[in-house]
């Protein structure tokens, strides 16, 4: 009896058991499905950080070459439009490569700029080497094929091209092959190419206002939408001093008053979805080197113009060079001097004259020779009745080139040789009290004092300006020649392009700025982005697996909800009608087990 009562007690357990064990995995599975379906809708909207793109810019000069490597997310989220805020990762300037003639084993040359190796393209790859390996090393390896490597060389090469277009172009053309061997992007010729005068001029105006943060995107997305030419008195103005060549460029106010701008000296460029068009001009020859050897030219036919019976027989040709310290001199050979075609004119009265190979410039260091001589420098074209100024004489430069009247309202950036011979000015001045070596306002200096200082550096022998400047061997070769570098620099800025002294204190010489250096790098390769597309990460789930993991999902979820609720009814309905049996009196299996 007591067996037959306990078979029924012992299946209703094991059938209890069952349905609470399902009740279980079901409840866990329910719980785990909603944690997977939370967890995949997140997955699939939110986005991934962005790679980082790279990219490698050369900034091949006259007299020297810089690696850039700037950096920038590869979606571009930070930019605008097409255009992509771009950020400086780290400089890396080549140094020079010394070259012995095996025939003269006592000449040694120094390869300082491509322009150099014109005869020696096989040096090129020596060259670059130590900065390729460096970005080699510090950008990641994954991202080496993604990131293009740009040359860009400057009125170094512009006058090489001028001078021998066939060496120039082999000098490019071997740098391209230096540049295909490198595991970094390079897929057209024209990552290595010579850049314009007008694209030194606006790449470096871009570069300036970008780390003057002009160029931020509630500059771009709040301004009004302006006309071209519109003046914008939020841009700063540069003037770029090089080796072979200066730049000038600024934002003008085109009205009915001023002269229109013609083509040549603007050009329209897009940044962050706002039209520019600022005015741009790049004056070859112009660059301090150049200047120094057109100069020296002049004063060397001058010379032997006047002393043409006493340079016939004398054995060597000594130049009285007023813009050279006293007590020091210059030898300098005529391929040196001559070779630029800035000085082929000079080149053939020279050739009127003598046959010499070399010359030496004794330095006689008198500043108002040296001031006169630059200025007559500057008249030559003013003074040359063969060449005509197309422009209006109110717009017509030293050059016989256009210049819009400079804004009253702007502020100039004055950058590369400007900021080097004031940087070696100051070092004789007394500086402000808040002072960075990186930056000088012209405003902090009293007039009297620069004037004092040109004066100074002219005509104190060379012996105490050695000590006086605090020269060294290897800074000597950029302050040996101060006397002439401030003259042409002040008369460059003040009688050549026209800065009154008013305009002046709007005027700062720069270096870097705390966002980086100065330069035309920044500009050109912001510039690039509007043409290198987007780069974006996939999601962690494609559309197509998010679809199926969440269906999927909700299915499994939707199955033991209906399981959970279908159990739970039952159970609650079979305890309702055992309720109902013990109200009439009838007792349970276990309780008649007991009696």
């Amino acid at each position: 009896m007591e067996q037959k009562i306990q078979q029924p007690q012992q299946k209703k357990i094991t059938k209890r058991s069952i349905i609470n064990f399902c009740q279980g995995v079901a409840i866990t599975l329910f719980l785990l499905t909603s944690a997977l379906i939370i967890f995949l809708i997140i997955a699939y909207c939110t986005s991934r950080k962005p790679l980082t793109s790279y990219a490698i810019v050369f900034d091949a000069g006259s007299s020297h070459t810089e690696m850039f490597v700037y950096y920038w997310p590869a979606d571009k989220s930070d930019g605008l439009g097409t255009t992509s805020a771009v950020n400086q990762y780290f400089v890396c300037p080549l140094s020079s490569v010394t070259y012995v003639d095996s025939e003269r084993p006592t000449e040694i040359t120094k390869l300082k700029a491509i322009s150099d190796f014109e005869q020696h393209v096989n040096l090129l790859a020596s060259y670059f080497r130590p900065c390729l390996e460096q970005a080699m090393s510090r950008i990641p390896s994954d991202r080496h094929k993604f990131s293009p490597v740009f040359l860009g060389a400057t009125a170094g090469m512009r006058l090489s091209l001028l001078h021998n277009a066939t060496r120039a172009k082999n000098v490019l053309e071997s740098i391209r092959e230096v540049f295909s061997n490198s595991p970094f992007q390079f897929v057209v010729n024209r990552q290595v190419r010579i850049l314009t005068g007008m694209e030194e001029a606006i790449d470096g105006w871009i570069t300036t206002n970008i780390l003057l943060e002009k160029f931020t995107k509630l500059h771009a997305k709040n301004k009004r939408k302006r006309s071209q030419n519109e003046f914008d008195p939020n841009m700063v103005g540069v003037l770029d001093l090089g080796g072979a060549s200066t730049q000038v460029t600024f934002t003008h106010l085109n009205n009915i008053d001023n002269e229109p701008i013609p083509d040549d000296f603007t050009t329209n460029i897009t940044l962050f979805d706002t039209v520019y068009s600022p005015y741009a001009h790049s004056y070859l020859c112009w660059g301090k080197n150049e200047a120094l050897k057109r100069y020296r030219a002049r004063l060397l036919n001058a010379a032997l113009n006047t002393g043409r019976n006493y340079f016939a027989t004398a054995k060597n040709l000594h130049i009285r060079d007023p813009c050279l310290a006293n007590g020091t001199n210059d030898t300098v050979t005529v391929n040196s001097l001559f070779r630029s075609p800035c000085t082929a004119n000079e080149k053939q009265r020279y050739l009127t004259y003598t046959n010499k190979t070399s010359f030496k410039f004794i330095g006689s260091g008198n500043a108002a020779q040296c001031r006169q001589a630059i200025l007559n420098l500057f008249d030559a074209k003013r003074n040359d009745r063969t060449v005509n100024c197309t422009y209006k004489q109110d717009y017509c430069t030293f050059d016989d080139t256009f210049q819009p009247k400079l804004p009253e309202d702007i502020k100039f950036i004055a950058l590369s040789g400007y900021y080097y011979v004031f940087n070696n000015l100051a070092h004789g001045m007394k500086k402000p009290d808040e002072f960075t070596a990186e930056r000088y306002h012209y405003r902090d200096f009293q007039q009297e004092e620069i004037d004092r200082r040109l004066i100074n550096v002219c005509e104190t022998n060379y012996s105490t300006f050695y000590i006086q400047e605090s020269m060294t061997p290897s800074n000597e070769p950029h302050k040996r020649s101060l006397c002439f570098d401030g003259w042409y620099m002040w008369l460059l800025l003040t009688y050549a392009i026209g800065f009154t002294q008013s305009d002046l204190k709007r005027l700062t010489f720069a270096n870097t700025f705390p966002t980086g250096k100065v330069g035309w790098t920044l500009g050109y390769m912001i510039n690039q982005t509007n043409y290198i597309p987007a780069e974006f990460r996939e999601k962690a789930l494609t559309k197509t697996s998010f679809i199926g993991l969440l269906s999927g999902s909700l299915v499994l979820i939707l199955i033991t909800f209906i399981f959970l609720l279908l159990t739970c009814y039952l159970c609650l309905k079979k305890k309702s009608t055992i309720t109902a049996k013990n109200k009439d009196g009838y007792m349970e299996a276990t309780e008649q087990a007991n009696v």
